[in-house]
């Protein structure tokens, strides 16, 4: 059952936590965002925004409206102002620098992109990082972006051969299995070993606010098989637009676990994964969720590569 508990560091931004385990860190100065804390661990900065430009723990408020990315009705130019603005702001609480920005356009894909130092900086994207859902680099303090309005991010580090990854992890990129796309891209470039490496989902819709049509079951078992099919889907008590009770239900889709299934099946040890317990839908007054018809902007997944050469 979820539950609604004021933040783990015993300050006042209100977050609903579907378990009491504690993964993440809220960080509020500056711009707040909650971090995992197997991450800051490993001295590898992370985070994942929030609705908030900023906030007063004083005053337990803030104010809304934070942007990190451009919308399908902008232009590149129209939001570039903003965005520049509040992302330099984020490299700089991580510890990096909006030249060491790192971004590819998203388009819930399967693919996965090796950002060198080239490809870093501020700026209208070029045509080999349209269509990618995901970036690896083991360039020293690069700052790795993944947006979403309820996919989870996927983060990966390889802190033995000194690399990074990040994936968004819709229901496409999912069912495809993206991260595991990501981690033999690290393995093939940087000699990076499954067992070395250490992952966390990051925020996104849980199982309970996921609704699916009975299509989306099919897709998946054709992929995964009906045994995966059957434990990442169930049905749900459902209503149609006039109110009217649904025979049988609906089915809702667990990504979360879905995303987990994957990175253990990579090779990646339990004990070195992190499952968010953070819906995005859930708590839409502080995330954003596009089911929650809640998508002013988009929510980042950052991961920045502390590791020197």
């Amino acid at each position: 059952m979820t539950q609604n508990r004021t933040g783990f560091d015993g300050k006042y931004m209100k977050i609903k936590y579907s378990s009491d385990e504690k993964i993440f860190t809220i960080n509020e100065e500056g711009i707040p965002f909650l971090s995992f804390d197997m991450l800051d661990a490993l001295g590898v900065p992370n985070a994942f925004t929030t609705r908030y430009k900023s906030w007063d723990a004083v005053s337990g408020s803030g104010e809304t409206g934070l942007r990190v990315a451009r919308m399908r009705n902008e232009t590149y130019e129209e939001a570039a102002p903003a965005m520049k603005e509040n992302l330099g702001r984020l490299a700089k609480q991580l510890g990096t620098s909006l030249d060491m920005y790192g971004v590819t356009q998203q388009q819930h894909t399967a693919n996965v992109y090796v950002l060198k130092e080239e490809d870093l900086g501020f700026g209208p994207l070029h045509e080999e990082r349209q269509g990618i859902d995901g970036v690896v680099t083991d360039v020293p303090d690069a700052m790795l972006v993944a947006y979403g309005g309820d996919c989870p991010p996927v983060y990966i580090v390889d802190p033995v051969y000194k690399a990074i990854g990040l994936v968004h992890a819709g229901r496409k990129g999912t069912f495809a299995g993206i991260p595991q796309v990501a981690i033999e891209t690290m393995a093939r470039e940087y000699g990076s070993r499954p067992e070395d490496m250490y992952a966390a989902v990051g925020p996104g819709i849980c199982m309970d606010c996921y609704e699916m049509g009975d299509e989306i079951y099919d897709e998946l078992a054709a992929v995964w098989g009906t045994d995966d099919a059957d434990r990442l889907m169930k049905r749900y008590p459902a209503t149609d637009a006039d109110g009217n009770e649904i025979p049988g239900g609906k089915y809702h889709l667990d990504l979360w676990t879905a995303n987990h299934m994957t990175l253990l099946r990579a090779g990646i040890p339990e004990e070195h994964i992190r499952i968010t317990n953070v819906c995005t839908c859930c708590n839409a007054d502080t995330l954003y969720s596009y089911r929650a018809r809640r998508m002013e902007n988009e929510g980042a997944g950052i991961l920045v590569n502390r590791f020197a050469k």
